[in-house]
C-alpha cells in the first residue's frame, strides 16, 4: 500500500496521474461556488451527458475524439442558454430534455462509431490512463477558471444574489452568463476523461455544497470549495490504488464524505448563517 502512494510522487506515468487529478481539483474547485450559488448544478450535468455524442462524432469523423467531447460540450451549452433566454419554459424542463436527448443521441451514435466497446471509460472515466496531452487540457482548462474566477468573482456572486441588482451596478449579465456557460462546457468536457460523464457534475458540487457548511463570507466559501476539492480528489486517487477500486468513484465517495461531516457540523449548530 505505502509503495502505491509514494510511486505518484516517484514513477513518471503516477506523477503524470496525480498532476491531471490536481488540475481537475482546480478546475472544479474554482468553479464550484458559482455553480452552486447560481444554481447551475443540472446544468453542468447536461452538459456532462452531452460529450458522450461529442466523443462518438468524433470516432465516426476521425478525428481525435476529445476535441469532439469538448466542442459538443461548449455547443449545447451555449444551445441550453439560448432557449432558456428565449424559451416560455422553465429551466429544469429544458434541462431535462437535453440531458436525457443529448445521451440517447450519444448512445447512438457511440453504437455505430465503436459498437459499445470502451463505453465504460467515457461513462466512469480512466484515470490512470490519462496522460500528458489530458494533462495540457486539463492544465489549461484549470489556469482558465482560475483566471476568469479571479477577475471576475465579485461580478458572479453579485449576480447570484440578485440579478436586478448587479444591473443596476452596470454589471452585463448576458456577458458574464455567456462567460461562464463557456467555461463550465469546456472545464466539464475535459473533466469528464478523468471521472466520466456519470460522476463530473459531482466534482461541481461538492465542494462548494461542503464549504457553505463551514465558511462564514463568500470568498471563504471558495477557498474553502478548493481545498474541499483537492482533498477529495488526491484523496480518492490514493485510496483507489490502496485499495484497488476505481479512483474516480472513490473521488466521488470520498466527497461525499466530507459533505456529510460538514453538514451535521451545521447541524450542531457550530456552521455559520447562508452565506
Amino acid at each position: 500500500m505505502p509503495e502505491i502512494i509514494t510511486g505518484y510522487f516517484t514513477v513518471g506515468w503516477q506523477q503524470i496521474v496525480l498532476l491531471n487529478v490536481l488540475c481537475v481539483a482546480v478546475a472544479s474547485g474554482a468553479l464550484s461556488p458559482l455553480i452552486v450559488s447560481n444554481r447551475m448544478g443540472f446544468f453542468s450535468d447536461a452538459i456532462a451527458h452531452s460529450t458522450l455524442a461529442g466523443v462518438a462524432l468524433g470516432l465516426l469523423l476521425g478525428i481525435n475524439p476529445v476535441t469532439s467531447m469538448i466542442g459538443a460540450g461548449i455547443v449545447v451549452a451555449l444551445l441550453i442558454a439560448a432557449m432558456r433566454q428565449r424559451s416560455g419554459l422553465s429551466v429544469d424542463a429544458l434541462l431535462g430534455v437535453a440531458l436525457a436527448g443529448s445521451l440517447a443521441v450519444g448512445v447512438i451514435l457511440y453504437h455505430y462509431a465503436s459498437g459499445f466497446a470502451d463505453m465504460h471509460a467515457y461513462l466512469f472515466g480512466r484515470l490512470t490512463f490519462l496522460d500528458g496531452g489530458d494533462l495540457i487540457a486539463v492544465g489549461g482548462a484549470g489556469l482558465l477558471s482560475l483566471i476568469v474566477v479571479g477577475l471576475y468573482s465579485n461580478q458572479f456572486a453579485l449576480l447570484a444574489v440578485s440579478r436586478p441588482l448587479a444591473r443596476s451596478r452596470g454589471v452585463k449579465a448576458a456577458r458574464y452568463d455567456f462567460v461562464l456557460i463557456v467555461l463550465l462546457g469546456l472545464v466539464v468536457s475535459v473533466c469528464v476523461r478523468a471521472v466520466g460523464l456519470l460522476l463530473v457534475n459531482a466534482l461541481m458540487i461538492i465542494p462548494a455544497a461542503t464549504s457553505k457548511n463551514f465558511a462564514r463570507s463568500y470568498r471563504g466559501m471558495c477557498w474553502g470549495a478548493m481545498i474541499v476539492s483537492v482533498l477529495a480528489s488526491v484523496g480518492g486517487l490514493f485510496l483507489g490504488g490502496a485499495f484497488s477500486i476505481p479512483e474516480g468513484p472513490a473521488m466521488v465517495v470520498l466527497g461525499v464524505a466530507l459533505f456529510m461531516v460538514s453538514y451535521f457540523w451545521r447541524m450542531a449548530g457550530h456552521g455559520p448563517g447562508d452565506v
